[in-house]
């Protein structure tokens, strides 16, 4: 639906809306005329006449003047606000007849979708009705983000089900499978406050308050830069007071829960079939989706989180699983692998040559009753510490860091473009090249490495990057509200 659609669709239901009385007027006019009677009054009752026809007159001036300003305050005063969010935060003041008093863009994406449009006066559905044809228009509901917040605050009984039905159907109508959210907001100073911070409508904010409610990990600055497909993501499948949910949040743009778990498990070399407890679902960190799996397997907890665009595993810990009591420490027989051998599996592993590693430390200890190697070594700028069953030569734990006392790599003009470092991460972060502006694209180290440190803004965000220029890898991804 293009612009000039949503004006004439606009236009038509004005024309409709407002009723032609000219014609009932003049007619009623006529009719009073012909059934004038004269009316003669005796002369000698003349003054008192019209002193009760002064006193009569004022009477009903003083009431029309009064029943007409109590109308004209009743339709001026704001009976229900209700908000419509997407990325696009958009709030709708309606008075008791439901007719539009004000429309509030939050932020510049809304502003794009109303446009020059002026819904003054115009009913509640058809300024619903134009705005998320508008949206849709725009592309900010797509198949890739179908998602809708509708929040209400006061109105008559069962407006907010009402809106919800018409916006399932409008998105229906144009082939999508809408997941709408809905919800009545009990406006408070404290959500008033966090809406004026971030620039968001008190309806997301109060949805962001349930998520963080429901799992106090979150925190309202990372999610109040998310979507409302992204919030209903990671959201789904709990139950947030005063919320109601209908539809599916679209995972279009990621890899699938499948794809993650399947990461996950092969990193941690355990097959699917000896995996208990197996959860993967949608979370945040620092501003970037990921899918978290957790699972555990033979006497351990594995903890994953995986970009949901990339695939990249972002987070990777293993521990002793709490719920399996401790083993007796397995006694030191002498039957086990050798130092050396412990040293050449953790080498392996890390794709290190021996020569270009440097050892802290390859001693016998017992960990959760187990006898293991603890092997520690450094190499090209960076700590790596290994945990290897000195029975079986199993690799219990990998950690691999930077090395913060190393000297950094050398640039040796052997890396990725610029332009190759903006790509990555404008295709990370779904922002095409014209709608962004760069603030940063250099060279750096960090801990070591050779990055480029990629900054741009776009649609109300700021976006910063850190790319290891040697291979492209996004070691950082950040996402928050410009300003």
């Amino acid at each position: 639906m293009n612009d000039k659609e949503i004006n004439e669709r606009i236009g038509k239901a004005f024309v409709s809306a407002t009723p032609d009385i000219r014609g009932r007027i003049l007619s009623d006019a006529g009719e009073r005329k012909e059934n004038m009677t004269n009316i003669i009054i005796p002369k000698k009752k003349k003054i008192l006449t019209r002193a009760f026809a002064g006193i009569a007159a004022c009477l009903i001036v003083a009431a029309g003047i009064f029943a007409g300003g109590f109308l004209k305050k009743l339709n001026r005063d704001v009976a229900s606000t209700v908000s419509l969010d997407v990325n696009p935060g958009i709030e709708i003041d309606v008075n008791r007849k439901e007719r539009v008093l004000e429309v509030r863009a939050m932020n510049a994406d809304a502003e794009r979708v109303i446009g020059d449009m002026d819904f003054t006066g115009s009913t509640l559905d058809v300024t619903v009705n134009a705005l998320i044809g508008s949206m849709l228009g725009k592309g900010y509901i797509s198949t890739d983000a179908n998602s809708v917040l509708i929040s209400v605050v006061g109105g008559s009984e069962g407006l907010r089900e009402r809106l919800t039905a018409e916006i399932t159907k409008l998105l229906d109508t144009d082939g999508i499978s809408g997941a709408v959210l809905s919800q009545n907001v009990t406006v408070s100073g404290e959500l008033k406050t966090a809406a004026e911070k971030y620039g968001i409508t008190e309806g997301k904010a109060q949805l962001i308050d349930r998520i963080i409610k429901n799992d106090p990990r979150h925190t309202f600055e990372t999610l109040a830069g998310l979507s409302i497909n992204e919030l209903n993501l990671i959201s789904a499948g709990k139950t947030l007071d005063n919320v109601s949910s209908s539809g599916k949040p679209s995972e279009n743009l990621y890899i699938g829960a499948e794809k993650a778990k399947n990461i996950a498990l092969a990193h941690a070399s355990v097959a699917e079939s000896d995996a208990r407890e197996l959860e993967v679902g949608f979370d945040t960190e620092d501003g970037m989706i990921v899918y978290e799996v957790e699972f555990k397997s033979a006497g351990c907890e594995y903890d994953y989180e995986i970009d949901a665009k990339t695939g990249n595993i972002i987070k990777a810990e293993k521990e002793a699983d709490d719920d399996v009591p401790p083993a007796t420490d397995t006694p030191d027989t002498g039957n086990t692998i050798t130092a050396e051998e412990a040293k050449a599996i953790a080498l392996k592993h890390a794709g290190v040559k021996a020569e270009n590693a440097v050892f802290d430390k390859t001693e016998k200890d017992h960990e959760d009753g187990r006898l293991v190697y603890e092997v520690e070594f450094k190499s090209a700028g960076y700590e790596y510490d290994y945990e290897i069953d000195a029975k079986t030569g199993e690799i219990l734990k990998a950690e691999k860091e930077s090395d913060d006392g190393e000297s950094p790599i050398p640039d040796t003009g052997d890396t990725i473009t610029a332009d190759e470092a903006k790509s990555i991460a404008l295709k990370h972060a779904g922002v095409k090249a014209e709608n962004a502006v760069f603030d940063k694209t250099e060279k750096d180290h960090e801990d070591g490495r050779l990055v480029y440190e990629v900054e741009f803004k776009s649609a109300g965000y700021e976006y910063d990057y850190e790319i290891d220029a040697k291979t492209g890898e996004i070691l950082k991804a950040e996402k928050d509200i410009d300003g």
